[in-house]
């Protein structure tokens, strides 16, 4: 009967006892355990890599080849259609496999771009956003322009004949300090505001001094400034007095030494001086120059 359990006879007393049951998984001998385990795993592994080989394979068919580039952004220097021709080229692979970092390092090296960023858009197309270039100034090595400067102190390459009706100022100074010249363009922007002055040139030594020329006005001296506080005292007198020196003699500076620890020295258009070979007027004040 199905509900009896089945029994065997012992053939020495004819005694009846259970019938042998099944081994549990625990019993399996472990050599057993691991060449069941060997064999599902190199099952799953032959599958995997079936798999990666088929994508593979699909990947590199032509159906995926990259049909659009789009491009966004202004740039008024550089054309949609130079963009394309400049950096298609040097695109490898379609849409899958194409190498997204080095499509963006492909479009920044375009003069005029500051930055790129590539997305791929489906279907089968890229997406460039580009940021443009804001130049701020011409860069000089001291003999012949070589550059031009952003806003944010980087030196870039570009066609200098871009920029002739946008009346740039010009930097100079020794190499890797486009930065730094950049930062005190910016400050002496905001301290020559009330005066409605405009740097049109600005230098700084291989020693550290600063030299500016204003549009239509004096050239400065304006020494170093390594000592940020005393060059900042000597920059704020030198605005404070300077409308009335002119206002004084009714005649406009030509250049101003700021370099005194205590004062300045300015020379004044159009006034002669006896046996002077020149046609201004040097007005000095006490002090020796600082940073000179």
């Amino acid at each position: 009967m199905a509900r009896h359990r089945q029994m065997e006879r012992d053939g020495a007393f004819g005694a009846w006892r259970a019938a042998p049951r099944a081994k549990t998984a625990d019993e399996v001998p472990l050599d057993i355990r691991l060449m069941n385990f060997t064999s599902r795993a190199l099952v799953w592994l032959f599958a995997i890599g079936a798999l990666v080989v088929a994508g593979n394979w699909l990947m590199q068919r032509p159906w995926w080849a990259i049909r659009s580039v789009q491009v966004q952004g202004q740039l008024q220097h550089v054309s949609a259609t130079a963009l394309r021709g400049e950096a298609l080229p040097r695109l490898q692979g379609n849409w899958f496999t194409v190498n997204l970092p080095a499509a963006q390092q492909a479009f920044d090296q375009i003069p005029w771009v500051n930055k790129a960023v590539v997305q791929r858009v489906w279907p089968l197309s890229l997406l460039v956003t580009l940021e443009a270039q804001q130049p701020l100034a011409i860069w000089s090595d001291g003999s012949a322009p070589v550059g031009l400067v952003n806003t944010s102190g980087q030196l870039f390459e570009a066609n200098l004949g871009e920029v002739q009706d946008m009346a740039l100022p010009h930097f100079s100074g020794p190499a890797a300090s486009e930065a730094r010249v950049t930062q005190m363009y910016m400050r002496l922007t905001q301290a020559f505001a009330p005066l409605r002055w405009k740097v049109t040139a600005l230098e700084l030594g291989a020693e550290g001094n600063w030299r500016a020329q204003i549009q239509g006005g004096p050239r400065l001296d304006l020494g170093s400034d390594h000592d940020v506080r005393a060059f900042n005292q000597r920059l704020q007198r030198f605005l404070a007095l300077a409308p009335g020196v002119q206002k004084r003699y009714g005649r406009s500076m030509a250049s101003a030494d700021l370099r005194y620890s205590n004062g300045f020295a300015v020379r004044l258009v159009g006034v002669d001086l006896p046996g002077a070979k020149t046609d201004s007027k040097t007005m000095k004040r006490q002090g020796k120059p600082s940073g000179a």
